[in-house]
């Protein structure tokens, strides 16, 4: 009985331990602690606003001979109704399969069966048809009438279209090379190179939709392949879409070089050589409905001038002509920027103020003038506004820039600020160069209209040394009892 016993207990002991741990499945004991739930997924990115395909219902009607005819031309007249012209008017039967409704009776016209078949062989862009009435034909008439209610695709554009719409003109040259210290740059290459950058600025503003109209063949390759059928019917209501602009910018640059000026000297075969230069170019900007000129004015800058010098060192053409590009670009930006969008301080905390842009409107660190806008003036004989009366008020410095806003905060403050109201502080001219200090830019703006920026002070220039004192740094070059070297 003792080997019985010591079985039982046995028995026990191991059915209590699997009592327990199988009880212990669902504890949350700190032994076994709870697997952590795994995160709720991050919410993904939204994607760009390019346009999207969107369903609109239309009542249109249709005439003729035959019911079939009828409900031919009312499914073509909801099509043109919804998406324009999108293809000729002709080959809109064909393009969409409607002349399936072409020798059906008014029965099968009717049946929810045709719905269907039109809805396939349109590829989509009609969803759904429902006839609302059909009407015989008068004895005088003899022609059918049917009415019908239609769900249709139609492409809605992107929201950025409801932007002003700019289109980047040429930027033209007087010559087609340019001398750029001691080498020469293609004006077709930087032309090029200034009409990008100044659509890649515009659209870092956040103000404007610029169209593109450089890769013009490309894009009708791709729209010729919705076209010709390769691509789902649906995709028909992309056509007849392209966007026209509000705006056309242009410019015609009359100078942009850093020349090279050489003289031998008389005493030796060396060269006294310097270097100075600048651009110059004269914008528009037209309204492309009326063709009116809306501004038109002159920007400019200048390099600061080398030293002359016999050692011969030369200089770096490629910095130059990208300083000066850096310092044109930014001249038409923020001239086109103050005749659309003035700069505007839209809030502040104190000497704290946040400005309406950012991307390239504005430079981190640099210093601007700020004016009051006061009360709007009118020409007595036109009535046309002549702007606002401006007032100094103070300096901005920026501390920081994103692609939409720039913070920063206001110093030499001459006015009270507490009772001024919103959007009252406009930003004008920099006061110092802050770009590049290599190359410094001034925009010429009509002194007449009150709304135009000041232009900013060009940069203090940078004196170059006479011959003789070139000359008479250099030893090896120092005239022995002939002053005759200082003309030249």
């Amino acid at each position: 009985m003792g080997a019985v016993d010591t079985m039982r207990q046995y028995i026990t002991v191991a059915a209590v331990a699997a009592h327990l741990a199988l009880a212990g499945c669902g504890d949350k004991s700190p032994a076994q602690p709870e697997a952590a739930a795994a995160p709720a997924p991050s919410a993904a990115a939204p994607l760009p606003d390019v346009g999207k395909l969107e369903t609109v219902e239309v009542q249109a009607e249709g005439l003729g001979a035959s019911p079939g005819e009828a409900m031919a031309q009312a499914l073509q007249m909801a099509l043109l109704q919804v998406n324009g012209a999108v293809i000729e008017s002709a080959s809109v039967a064909t393009k969409y399969g409607l002349d399936v409704a072409l020798g059906q009776d008014a029965v099968s016209l009717r049946a929810s069966e045709f719905a269907q078949v039109v809805s396939q062989r349109s590829g989509g862009v009609i969803q759904s048809l429902k006839v609302v009435s059909l009407d015989e034909p008068k004895p005088w008439a003899k022609r059918y009438k049917y009415t019908i209610s239609a769900r249709i695709s139609k492409f809605k554009p992107s929201a950025e279209l409801q932007k002003i719409k700019v289109v980047i003109g040429p930027v033209r040259f007087e010559q087609s090379a340019l001398p750029m210290g001691d080498r020469n740059v293609s004006a077709a290459e930087l032309s090029a190179t200034l009409r990008q950058r100044i659509g890649d600025a515009l659209v870092q503003t956040g103000r404007f939709a610029v169209l593109d109209r450089e890769f013009s063949p490309e894009i009708e390759q791709e729209l010729s392949i919705i076209a010709s059928g390769q691509a789902p019917s649906a995709e028909l209501a992309k056509l007849s879409q392209t966007a026209s602009a509000d705006l056309v910018w242009s410019a015609r640059v009359s100078s942009f070089a850093y020349n090279r000026h050489a003289r031998q000297l008389r005493t030796s075969d060396r060269e006294l050589v310097s270097y100075s230069g600048g651009w110059a170019l004269s914008q528009k900007l037209v309204n492309v409905a009326t063709r009116q000129v809306m501004a038109s004015d002159s920007l400019r800058g200048s390099a600061p001038s080398t030293a002359a010098t016999t050692l011969g060192s030369g200089v770096d053409g490629g910095k130059v002509m990208a300083d000066m590009s850096d310092a044109l670009v930014g001249g038409v930006v923020s001239s086109i920027l103050q005749r659309t969008f003035p700069l505007t301080v839209i809030a502040r905390d104190g000497m704290n103020v946040v400005l309406s842009q950012g991307g390239q409107a504005v430079k981190e660190g640099a210093r601007y003038q700020v004016v009051t806008m006061g009360k709007e003036m009118k020409d007595p004989q036109t009535g046309q506004s002549l702007g606002r009366i401006e007032s100094p008020c103070c300096e901005l410095v920026v501390d920081r820039v994103t692609p939409n806003l720039s913070y920063g905060h206001l110093e030499s403050v001459a006015t009270d600020l507490e009772n001024l109201p919103e959007a009252a502080l406009q930003v004008r001219g920099a006061l110092k160069a802050s770009a590049s200090p290599a190359v410094a830019t001034a925009a010429a703006a009509p002194a007449a209209d009150p709304a135009a920026a000041p232009a900013p002070a060009p940069a203090p220039a940078v004196r170059t040394p006479s011959p003789r004192r070139a000359a008479a740094a250099d030893p090896a070059d120092a005239p022995v009892g002939k002053k005759n070297d200082d003309n030249w």
